[in-house]
């Protein structure tokens, strides 16, 4: 399925619309809509910080040329503009931005067939270190002891992206940060991420009251205060379980043995996959006054013809488990690393450089953080446009092919049909 729309000129609607600017505007050289834009191409365009994209850009007349396709503009704004005028934007302007992508492709019906058993979406969720310093701190950073002796200082954040069961997208949906809060206390506490989970919870209900969602997450997650957000709202999980932490779980587990279930398959390389599971197990063990959660366990092993172990791990879900849906299931559990190599890795090492500290005052480290986010939705939707595969594979890599634009926009005006990204066509395949 396929949908095309001309994607700045509309978004930058609801820029005006979700971000607001508390700048005396006859004041202003800069409207909020340009200093954003300006702050998402550092991103989009892989510049490394602020400075070498004012640097390449400001008083070029190609830049400011060929950026007009997406906005009017007199220059490129200074780099202390960019975080000054930036610092002022909330978290939830910025995933309010995210929603009107998720929103668009939910109206066109895009991701229809990338969901699990046709009507659950796929959400993993994650947590990731983002800025940290050793000497510059600010009242929301964090704090961790290094072995020698060492306070670091960081900001965190926890992110669920939408994916789908062949793991072959992940499209940032909404992130909360992990930070200090009650930072005028005496007792002040770090932030977590199961912290951050339950409040993100929170939000993702009240913007998305309609969703089904079925959450993927490693083995921080599979505890009770989360399970039950998830089941007390009415979403499914497939949790990465493991016998060191889930203990109680893993007892029953071998305990009642007698209910497991085997499924084994050979496939055309003779390699041996072994399903194991059992539904209606206690998550923990519960005292009278608690109301028990139960939970399916789910355990996969892949075996090589030459009889050596390639893979093995366990996840708990709330499906009832069976033959006929055991295979999918390890496929969505399975499906929870894409938001570590797909997101997190992509933004640290390939490009977005998310841990190099752009700005570390009022919310620049989450405004950043987003604007990365955003930048990765757009390259990670420009992907699946058969001209932009076309145009990444005539390069080498999704890296090389944004830092040559970014080249050749501060070298010559470009014509309309060199920026195939101004017209995107979406194209999800059920493959």
């Amino acid at each position: 399925m396929k949908f095309t729309y001309k994607l700045f000129p509309d978004w930058l609607r609801n820029v005006t619309t979700h971000v607001q600017d508390p700048r005396i505007a006859k004041k202003c050289q800069y409207s909020m809509e340009q200093i954003f834009c300006c702050g998402l191409m550092v991103f989009l365009l892989r510049h490394r910080s602020l400075r070498s994209f004012c640097l390449e850009n400001k008083n070029n007349p190609y830049s400011v040329k060929n950026l007009n396709r997406w906005l009017t503009i007199k220059g490129i704004p200074s780099d202390d503009e960019l975080r000054y005028t930036l610092q002022t934007v909330s978290t939830k302007s910025l995933n309010n931005l995210l929603r009107e992508f998720h929103q668009k492709l939910e109206r066109k019906k895009i991701l229809t067939g990338q969901k699990l058993f046709d009507r659950h979406e796929l959400v993993s969720l994650d947590g990731t270190g983002q800025i940290s310093s050793k000497n510059i701190q600010c009242e929301k950073c964090l704090c961790k002891t290094l072995s020698s002796g060492e306070i670091c200082h960081y900001h965190g954040q926890l992110l669920a992206s939408v994916t789908n069961v062949s793991a072959s997208y992940s499209l940032p949906f909404q992130f909360e940060p992990i930070e200090r809060d009650d930072v005028d206390t005496q007792y002040s506490k770090n932030d977590c991420e199961l912290n951050a989970a339950k409040r993100l919870l929170v939000k993702l209900k009240a913007q998305f009251p309609k969703r089904n969602f079925c959450f993927l997450g490693d083995n921080l997650f599979g505890v009770d205060p989360i399970i039950r957000m998830m089941k007390d709202r009415q979403w499914h999980f497939v949790i990465t379980a493991k016998p060191e932490r889930n203990k109680e779980l893993f007892f029953m587990y071998d305990y009642v043995h007698e209910r497991k279930q085997v499924l084994e398959i050979v496939d055309s390389k003779k390699n041996i996959h072994k399903y194991f599971w059992s539904n209606g197990l206690p998550l923990k063990n519960y005292s009278k006054s608690e109301t028990p959660i139960e939970v399916n366990l789910l355990e996969y092993e892949e075996i090589s013809s030459e009889g050596e172990l390639i893979y093995k791990s366990s996840w708990m879900t709330d499906f009832s488990i069976n033959k006929d849906n055991v295979k999918t299931l390890v496929k969505a559990g399975r499906a929870r690393f894409v938001i570590e190599n797909r997101n997190f890795n992509e933004q640290k090492n390939l490009g977005f450089h998310t841990e190099h500290n752009f700005g570390h005052f009022g919310n620049l480290p989450n405004v950043f953080f987003g604007l990365a986010q955003i930048a990765q939705l757009i390259t990670e939707l420009f992907c699946h446009w058969k001209e932009g595969k076309l145009a990444i594979e005539s390069i080498g890599s999704k890296r090389r092919y944004f830092e040559r634009l970014a080249v050749m926009i501060g070298c010559q005006v470009l014509p309309e049909d060199e920026w195939p990204i101004l017209y995107l066509k979406f194209d999800f395949n059920s493959e």
